[in-house]
């Protein structure tokens, strides 16, 4: 058997562990090319987030919770750009920030970022229920996902749409205990301590172009 084949089986071993986790919940560690960001993101469908999960990015993450949406969820809350043009070096394409209206207090404890991120994933949460500016930072990703751009986003994205669920999924940057950023060695290591799945961008655009 070539390694190309099983460079392939191994890949749709990993894709398949790290869907079966993110249905059923649990995080996964997404990490992009060196020659792009050069980081991993922990990520959680969006709508399995409770206080425990959020506390947990927190301890391990650069602390900017976002959540990336699909450009439908975008549209219907009406989470337009926080800026025009994006200069950002990435082009992410983050929007308005926000927080859930009623429920909450200053929206930046665990218990309302929690609230917050679930609301977006909620179909019956409706523009009005979401104060702006605010402490959580939706992201839009581009139709097509990874197929059409290589970003965290997307890939959040296409986790959620993987497993069926909302297409809104919890992400942020993994860092070093000195807060610089993690690099593959400190997220493998991650992966490890926690037992969790691990993926790139890339295993993400072959799961999908091998379904197309």
């Amino acid at each position: 058997m070539s390694h190309a084949v099983l460079d392939t089986a191994a890949t749709a071993t990993a894709v398949e562990r790290a869907l079966r986790a993110f249905a059923r919940g649990g995080f996964v560690l997404v990490f992009d090319r060196e020659s792009r960001e050069n980081e991993g993101d922990l990520m959680i469908a969006a709508e399995h987030l409770d206080e425990a999960a959020l506390r947990f990015m927190l301890d391990h993450t650069a602390g900017v919770i976002c959540v990336a949406v699909t450009p439908q969820i975008a549209d219907r809350l009406n989470l337009h750009p926080m800026v025009e043009p994006n200069t950002g070096l990435h082009d992410t394409a983050f929007t308005v920030s926000v927080d859930l209206a009623a429920g909450t207090s200053t929206g930046i404890s665990v218990g309302d970022r929690t609230l917050t991120i679930r609301a977006l994933a909620d179909a019956a949460t409706g523009p009005g229920d979401l104060a702006r500016p605010g402490h959580v930072f939706p992201i839009r990703a581009v139709e097509g996902g990874v197929l059409a751009r290589d970003g965290h986003t997307e890939a959040g994205v296409d986790l959620s749409l993987l497993c069926g669920l909302s297409g809104a999924t919890a992400i942020c940057e993994v860092v070093r205990p000195d807060w610089t950023m993690a690099r593959l060695d400190d997220l493998v290591a991650l992966a490890e301590r926690f037992d969790l799945p691990m993926i790139s961008v890339q295993d993400l655009i072959d799961h999908r172009a091998r379904r197309a």
